[in-house]
């Protein structure tokens, strides 16, 4: 019998002999990842200490019960909603301006020493001494009404902090980090609006962004998120009122949404929605592909085509939320937005959350044969090309 220590480093060694085998491939020396979210980019052990730090209390038996529940894992989630119980818990440990503050400092630098590296240790720091690239521009969202200390509410905005000083704190945050790499790191901070979240919320959220894009040029764009079952936006006057909630911010920032990720959402709802929000670029839109494959409906997959639309891919969270069922399928879904000539990018979503890294999921779809050199190098290009953040230098 082999022991659990000698298969592991076993295992080490076809692991990197597996990521050589990409070495060849002509990697740029920084890359943009355009899709991650603050409640999963910050390593579980740095959760761990926040919530020790701040008194927070339900934090499980001990540090090994904590990481377990907070760890997305195959065996437990089975849809979307599952999938994001644990924000709940993280958005609660990150609530107040010092926490958010900390948060995305560890996720700034998290993103630039480990984007690049096809191993991560066991608690989601870097475990790769030679990354295949950095990222070094990179856009982090999340809801800062969710960072108040009212999490637990699902729609009022009245938390124990104050949200101009959550957001304050967010974008004093960012721009210490891009002082102290001196140029070599560009963050911008996208806001979700909740699905889960009254209109009123909302609103006050949309009122909040207008008044501190003013303030601050890393606020770049506006978001939708959140569970599709408690709001697909079927319903005529809920969409109307989203559209006003998105129209209140002004224009001139980005938008991007998440929409089509789960069977509550047809695709004539993508559709609609599609065309009442405007985005530049939608997260996860696997309806239109379904609707393609299942029905010879190719209505979603012209409109992102007509649009311009970039598509935000998230390999492991979409596998791991059943919303594709298997690396091939992955493989069929860039094959299809390549036929149709629809722009993609590839990011992580919540890397910590789920132990990964953008270099680990890009190397995966390279190892199952999901998609080729050329696709991956487009893909990278594509993020570069499409970020909300300003060109290198510039402000608004």
């Amino acid at each position: 019998m082999i022991p659990a220590n000698k298969i592991e480093l076993n295992y080490r060694v076809m692991k990197h002999q597996d990521d050589e085998r990409w070495r060849h491939i002509k990697w740029p020396a920084s890359v943009t990842e355009i899709h991650v979210h603050l409640g999963g980019a910050v390593p579980l052990y740095r959760l761990w200490e926040i919530a020790i730090d701040r008194g927070i209390r339900g934090m499980g038996a001990g540090y090994e019960d904590f990481i377990d529940i907070l760890k997305i894992q195959d065996d437990r989630v089975k849809d979307l909603d599952t999938y994001l119980e644990v924000y709940d818990k993280v958005e609660l440990i990150q609530s107040g301006p010092t926490s958010v503050r900390e948060s995305i400092i560890i996720a700034i630098h998290r993103a630039y020493r480990t984007g690049g590296m096809t191993q991560l240790g066991p608690g989601g720091e870097g475990g790769s001494p030679n990354p295949l690239f950095s990222v070094n521009r990179f856009e982090l969202r999340f809801n800062p009404l969710k960072r108040t200390g009212a999490v637990f509410l699902k729609g009022s905005h009245a938390g124990l902090y104050d949200v101009d000083r959550v957001i304050k704190s967010a974008c004093a945050a960012v721009e210490d980090v891009e002082i102290g790499f001196k140029g070599k790191v560009q963050v911008g901070l996208i806001f979700c609006f909740g699905r889960d979240m009254t209109f009123e919320a909302n609103m006050v959220l949309a009122e909040k962004v207008r008044a501190w894009r003013e303030k601050s040029n890393k606020v770049i764009a506006v978001d939708l998120a959140g569970h599709e079952s408690k709001n697909p936006l079927s319903d005529p006057k809920r969409l109307a009122e989203m559209k006003e909630v998105f129209d209140m911010v002004g224009p001139g920032l980005g938008r991007t949404i998440h929409v089509g990720e789960t069977p509550h959402v047809d695709i004539e709802t993508f559709i609609k929605t599609v065309e009442a929000i405007n985005p530049q670029r939608v997260a996860h839109p696997i309806v239109a592909f379904r609707a393609w494959w299942d029905k010879k409906d190719d209505r979603g997959l012209k409109l992102l085509q007509e649009r311009d639309l970039v598509c935000e891919l998230c390999v492991k969270s979409n596998l791991l939320t059943n919303a594709v069922k298997d690396l091939a399928e992955y493989g069929k879904i860039v094959n299809t937005l390549d036929e149709f000539g629809i722009k993609y990018t590839f990011s992580t979503d919540a890397p910590c959350l789920q132990m990964t890294s953008l270099a680990e999921e890009l190397v995966l779809l390279l190892d199952a044969g999901a998609i080729n050199e050329e696709q991956v190098l487009r893909a990278l290009r594509v993020a570069d090309e499409n970020t909300f953040l300003p060109q290198m230098g510039n402000s608004r």
